[in-house]
């Protein structure tokens, strides 16, 4: 049995795939897991699957949470992951012995999908290899590539950008409430109201710090929305750019629409000397103003 904490690079130049790319272009991305660009050919014989769990079958383009997880019998030293068609495969070293399977190993992981995943049906396909390096028979299961779903409210204001950067979205409403990461939410309790379980639902709600550290999730947008009427009067839009990432430049866009209309659409580009402002409260430059009646 593989002893636990064996360097995946040893496996990796066993496999021959040690690689240092980061597989940013893949369409599915294994967090924690190395990338290995190329084709994988599962064989005959070597190490197995013996049981493969998704958490779903479908999932939308920029999807962060896909949970896979299993068992594999005790002459594997690692398990790889990939997609019917994709780039390359992941490689994730087989973990502790599994407590529901006697003489097995398991294994878990979570994965993402990249905004530009092929839609449609597609095979992932999960194969355990061994010390040295050789590939087992893949376990498959289907798995259902959906659009990203375009968030709906009576407001939405959205940011997106096609570079793998950490980029932020600000928004402060004509109360002067700047909704960022450091503040997802524009909705506070008046003084002395009494407690409303519902009523955080009032305000605009950031969904998501998209690339937030440059932990790359694949989305590459953010949206502010008001699920509920948003106050009226005047709006102001800022794109922060807290890093590129290695990226030498990002274009962004921003867009709003309310009631299910477009009302204000920019574009602009985030250069270095875009990181280097402030990342806090009042950060980012200026993208666009707007009325709410």
């Amino acid at each position: 049995m593989r002893p636990p904490g064996v360097a995946l690079a040893v496996v990796l130049a066993a496999c021959g795939g040690a690689s240092e790319d980061p597989g940013l272009q893949a369409w599915l991305r294994v967090a924690g897991a190395q990338y290995a660009p190329g084709a994988t050919e599962p064989g005959p014989n070597g190490p197995r699957v013996l049981a493969l769990n998704l958490s779903r079958n479908s999932a939308p383009r920029g999807d962060s949470a896909l949970h896979l997880s299993g068992a594999l019998s005790t002459d594997a030293n690692a398990v790889r992951f990939w997609l019917e068609g994709d780039r390359g495969a992941w490689l994730l070293p087989a973990g502790l012995p599994d407590v529901t399977l006697p003489n097995a190993l398991s294994f878990a992981a979570t994965a993402a999908l990249s905004l530009d995943a092929p839609l449609g049906t597609r095979t992932l396909h999960v194969a355990a290899v061994s010390a040295g390096g050789e590939v087992g028979p893949s376990s498959d299961a289907t798995l259902e590539v959906l659009p990203l779903a375009s968030p709906t409210g009576v407001l939405v204001l959205s940011l997106s950008w096609d570079r793998n950067a950490d980029l932020d979205l600000h928004v402060v409403d004509p109360n002067g409430v700047e909704v960022w990461a450091g503040n997802p939410n524009s909705w506070s309790r008046p003084a002395g109201a009494p407690p409303d379980p519902n009523a955080w639902r009032d305000g605009g709600l950031l969904d998501a710090d998209s690339n937030g550290g440059c932990v790359i999730d694949g989305r590459n947008r953010e949206n502010v929305v008001w699920q509920q009427q948003p106050p009226s009067g005047h709006y102001l839009v800022r794109v922060d750019t807290a890093s590129l990432c290695g990226q030498a430049v990002a274009h962004w866009s921003v867009s709003a629409e309310l009631d299910g209309g477009v009302v204000a659409q920019s574009t602009g580009t985030s250069t270095p000397a875009d990181t280097r402002l402030p990342h806090e409260l009042g950060a980012g430059v200026l993208a666009r103003e707007l009325e709410v009646p």
